[in-house]
């Protein structure tokens, strides 16, 4: 008589991006390595995974037939994860339900135990790497004799709580194929014609860091083993030729070892011979300063990348000692930073707002320093949330930084509002909203000055002249974000947006989402400084924005000349703003040569700005818009990183003096119309 054969299922449900979904690369790991290495491969029947986020029901349906169900979870998918294995387990007390990944907790304090017990339809809890232990899970069911398979927990059928202890992590890495070369995904890709595929990738796992925020680095005891270099070409290969746009590289650090060089080349190599992938996404290594430049450079210069991420987290020095990252260089960072701009590479820097050591006062310096050094184009601030196997996680540390969190929902940036659930199975995070270095009111505040710096700044609002009020006054940034927020009532669409951000930062620590949707703005979350600057076009308040800021700002002015340079500085930069119906291109003429000044600081070099006739082409027919939507699409939501919001200027012979005057006399009566153009020094 035949054996039946057992019928395996899994989940592995990621975030869609751009209508784009990730194939679940965890479980086909597993998939790959069963079949590798099974003492009988053949007994076992495997389904096709659930990757993405659908209704309850759906997913049930899709693995009730299932003698056993693996989970791979996240932050983003541990709700419908366990709603599903609670409705197997009800439809079928019989089924084998195995949780594993980074959001099931390790045996510490207790947390492993409690987990359990909370949802006792989970059957067994698996615990770092997954391959061996799924393995032998499954070649000996339904035995379930649990008493010598490694990396688990569970309940014993006498009630008693067990864990076993953990393997040695892996490192001979030609026993786990990979499920890309071994037609894993063949099926799933065939079954779901309408998708775009992106890939998640590791040429090599671990990570020789131990930040106390992340569970990385102490998940895998600070050792980094390789994936054989012939594996990770073939799979490039694949990549490509199966027409993968977006390839995101779990190496913790990559650039890290002399081999990223060649694998970064080789991707290069790819798109330019098959077209694919578009981008290779990459997590910089974090000391390896000359090879890091190197690799970023190759996969800029070949298109792979759309901006470096310079990951520090805090410029702080104790904040860094805390959280156990002050071997990372800031000088380092430096270097980088410097070397990119000078070659016309975009970068973007990443803080982390409410680490464990830091204050307002740090936090805020900070980011005025790094915009000081040199970043221009974007500091990407995301809030603390705890991760349950972090160190900072543990309770004593909890209680010794005083670290408070609120549950909040998880929504992307950019995200869909059809990826908000309908059947009430909301993902959520714990996000921190007060430390003992940083109290509550605190927080608030520094949730404020990050959305004022991302609005003025970094969406180029007013980056000119602050810019231009930095270099000539010597006022520092953060003084200029901190004056911003300081408007009277006088100044009602300032003190709008003002307010705006401290509602925002209230509701954040009442359990609202980190970003922010209205109907209407393409139906995706939005980060608070990009929203605000939505409002501000779609209400058509922006000149009435430009004259207030002009005038609230002027007080920096000590002399009359740079309160019109100040004035040009903020008409220029109101002219080259993007905007939905405005695709004519113009002309505007200055009396002092800022945008000159403008580019030398970009480039990190010094300006000098002076009394100097000239005019500027302004030029808005290279990207028109059908409507306000469009614009959303093309200039706030995809080309943030790249600099879309301003549009190209090049110089142009200057006009006369007797048309110079003609401008000046209408500059005069469109003054309440809120232009802004100074007076012309002849």
């Amino acid at each position: 008589m035949k054996q039946q054969k057992i019928k395996i299922g899994a989940t592995q449900i990621n975030n869609g991006f751009s209508g784009q979904f990730y194939l679940p690369y965890s479980i086909g790991l597993l998939y790959a390595f069963i079949l590798r290495n099974s003492e009988n491969p053949e007994k076992f029947s495997f389904n096709s995974i659930v990757y993405k986020r659908k209704l309850l029901n759906e997913c049930f349906e899709h693995l009730k037939d299932r003698d056993v169900v693996l989970f791979s979870t996240y932050v983003w998918n541990e709700k419908i994860s366990l709603a599903i294995a609670e409705k197997l387990k009800k439809f079928d007390k019989n089924k084998f339900i195995i949780f594993g990944g980074p959001s099931i907790p390790d045996n510490k304090f207790g947390k492993a135990e409690e987990f359990i017990r909370k949802y006792p339809f989970i059957d067994v809890l698996s615990h770092q790497e997954g391959e061996r232990t799924i393995l032998k899970l499954l070649d000996e069911f339904p035995n379930n004799n649990f008493e010598d398979t490694p990396n688990i927990s569970y309940i014993a059928k006498n009630g008693e709580y067990k864990n076993n202890p953990n393997l040695p992590r892996l490192r001979d890495f030609d026993k786990v194929p990979s499920p890309y070369l071994t037609g894993i995904f063949d099926e799933l890709i065939k079954e779901n014609p309408e998708e775009k595929w992106l890939a998640s990738w590791e040429t090599n796992r671990g990570c020789p860091f131990s930040c106390t925020y992340c569970d990385w680095g102490s998940a895998t005891n600070s050792k980094v083993s390789r994936m054989h270099l012939d594996r990770v070409y073939a799979e490039l290969d694949w990549f490509s030729k199966n027409k993968v746009e977006f390839i995101f590289c779990c190496d913790a650090n990559f650039g890290m070892l002399p081999r990223d060089y060649d694998i970064a080349l080789r991707a290069a190599e790819n798109k330019k011979k098959y077209g694919y992938p578009h981008v290779l996404s990459v997590q910089n290594t974090k000391n390896a300063r000359e090879r890091a430049y190197k690799v970023q450079k190759l996969l800029a210069d070949s298109g792979l990348s759309k901006g470096v991420t310079l990951a520090m987290q805090s410029v702080d020095p104790h904040t860094l000692e805390a959280i156990k990252r002050d071997n990372i260089s800031t000088e380092d960072y430096e270097e980088l930073q410097k070397r990119f701009t000078n070659d016309g590479i975009a970068t973007y820097t990443e803080f982390i707002l409410a680490l464990p050591g830091d204050t307002y006062t740090s936090f805020a310096e900070g980011v005025s320093n790094v915009i000081q050094s040199g970043q221009h184009n974007r500091i990407q601030f995301n809030n603390l949330s705890i991760l349950p196997n972090a160190e900072m996680a543990e309770p004593q540390n909890m209680e010794k930084d005083k670290i408070m969190t609120v549950n909040c929902p998880i929504v992307n940036v950019h995200g869909s509002l059809d990826e908000t659930p309908e059947d009430n199975i909301n993902e959520s995070q714990q996000l921190v909203i007060s430390t003992k270095s940083l109290p509550f009111n605190d927080w608030k505040r520094t949730r404020v000055y990050a959305s004022i710096s991302e609005f003025l700044y970094f969406n180029k609002i007013t980056q000119i002249p602050l810019l231009v009020i930095n270099e000539l006054e010597k006022i520092k940034f953060r003084d200029l974000f901190e004056h911003f927020s300081k408007c009277g009532e006088d100044f009602k669409t300032l003190k709008s947006i003002n307010r705006n951000f401290e509602l925002h930062a209230e509701q954040i620590s009442k359990g609202k989402s980190e970003f922010l949707y209205k109907e209407g703005f393409l139906d995706i979350y939005w980060p608070p400084g990009e929203f605000e600057y939505i409002k501000l076009v779609a209400d058509k308040k922006l000149d009435q924005f430009y004259t207030e800021f002009k005038q609230h700002f002027l007080k920096f002015c000590k002399s009359e000349k740079t309160q019109r340079i100040f004035s040009e500085s903020v008409e220029l930069n109101k002219k080259m703003m993007r905007l939905p119906w405005s695709d004519d291109d113009e002309i505007l003429n200055l009396s002092y040569n800022i945008i000159e000044s403008y580019r030398d600081i970009l480039k990190l070099n010094k300006p000098n700005i002076i009394a100097k006739n000239n005019g500027v082409k302004i030029t808005r027919t290279d990207m028109k818009f059908n409507d306000i939507q469009h614009w959303m699409r093309e200039v706030i939501w995809y080309g943030h990183r790249s600099g879309k919001y301003l549009c190209n200027v090049e110089k142009i012979e200057s006009k006369t003096t007797d048309d110079k005057e003609k401008d000046l006399a209408k500059t005069a009566t469109d003054e309440n119309a809120g232009r802004l153009l100074g007076p012309y020094i002849v």
